[in-house]
Parts: structure tokens; sequence; C-alpha cells
């Protein structure tokens, strides 16, 4: 049985989804001390968080990075916040996923189902026993980091899909489709700017470990793995 970690303060809607997801048979545990979640993520182990941005103490997004800082687990934001600024800044601190309130019971539990299949479940095999290199990159799937011959980076789940994705089309184009298609079991759950937000922080990440690789945007299709020009 998979485990859920709820870190929400507003006790309706975390005993909403508590109930809900228990209906299908995950384990739930709603946080009660918001200084100190971090612990409680240690102490539950959950296999996913679905996590507030608006909270006492310390946001959502502090929470995510102090999370990410130590697990690979995934991470769904569910606010009410919409702007653009606040689904790239989630993912950018370690989120996976972001999803608008109000929301659909039905959508939520679809995103969550589908994180849980990718990571742990029927569609994760692919990701246990590859390499994937190109150019003076290595992608591995094994301990979800990506490395250069002196430098690495642990990825978040999502940061490793979309790698495993372009890297396996290197040199072709990927379109925004398939990586969709790809990464999240239905693209219409998807919100406009998760994948942009995803693309940017793997842009990042590639810089960081000094990557002879770019993602390049093929404008109106998708986006390529380069080689950059020396």
């Amino acid at each position: 049985m998979y485990k859920l970690l709820i870190v929400e303060d507003e006790m309706n809607i975390a005993n909403t989804l508590k109930n809900h997801f228990e209906k299908y048979n995950y384990v739930c545990h709603i946080v009660e001390n918001f200084e100190r979640v971090l612990d409680t993520f240690q102490d539950f182990q959950p296999h996913l968080v679905i996590m507030d941005i608006n909270l006492p103490a310390f946001d959502g997004y502090y929470w995510s990075r102090k999370i990410r800082q130590v697990s690979n687990c995934p991470i769904t934001i569910l606010s009410a916040r919409m702007s653009e600024l606040d689904q790239v800044y989630g993912i950018e601190n370690g989120a996976d996923d972001f999803i608008t309130k109000p929301f659909l019971m039905d959508v939520v539990l679809a995103k969550i189902n589908g994180q849980i299949r990718r990571v742990y479940g029927e569609y994760a095999e692919e990701f246990q026993t590859r390499k994937l290199k190109v150019g003076n990159t290595t992608l591995n799937l094994d301990t979800v980091r990506l490395f250069t011959p002196e430098h690495e980076i642990l990825l978040t789940i999502k940061e490793l899909q979309l790698c495993s994705v372009l890297f396996e089309a290197f040199p072709n184009v990927v379109t925004r489709q398939q990586l969709l298609a790809a990464i999240w079991d239905n693209e219409t759950f998807v919100e406009e700017n998760t994948l942009t937000a995803n693309i940017v922080r793997l842009r990042k990440r590639l810089e960081a470990i000094h990557s002879s690789l770019a993602i390049t945007t093929i404008r109106g299709i998708g986006y390529q793995l380069t080689e950059k020009s020396v």
C-alpha cells in the first residue's frame, strides 16, 4: 500500500483528500505540526507528498526544498495560487507537479495515480538498470543522477523522466505532446506551464554540472537535446 503525506493547513481540504484517497487503498497522514514537516516526512516515509504553498511558519516552497535535499519522493503542489510565476517557482523548488485550487478530485486522483505508477509501479521498471550517455554527460537511472566526469547532481523524478526521453531521442526533436504522454499519463491533466517549468529547471541542472549538452526549443514543435558547439 502506498503512503501519501498531506501537508495542508485547511483541515477540511486535508480531510477530504485523506478520506478520498483512503477509498483507493492509500495510507494517508496529515501533517499537524507545520514547524516539523521534514521530521514528519522522515518519520512517515511517504511515497508521495501533497503540498500546499500557504502554510503556517514556513511555506510549501521551503518544505519542498527541504524534502528534496534528502529524498526524490514525488511532490505535488496543491495551491490556490494560479500565476505562472507560482507554478514555475514551485517546480524550481523541487515539486514535480502543480495543481491549482479549486480542483476536481478525479483529476487529483488521476495525477497521483500516474505519479505512483511512474515512480514505483508498472512503468518504473524501465528506469531500473540503464545508463544513457550523450556527449560528456551520463544519466544514471539507478541512482537518479546526472553527471559529467567532474560533476554530478541529484535529479527529481520528473527531471529523470524528461532526461530519459530526451537522451533516448537524441539527436531528434521530441514534441511537447510526446513528452507529456511519456511523463504524465494524460496530458490533458497537466497545467499549461508545468512542462515548460520542468524544462527550465533541467537546463539549469545541465549548466550546473558543466554539461556539453543543451536543450533547444524548437518553436511550435517541442525540444531537442543538442551538443554545444566548441
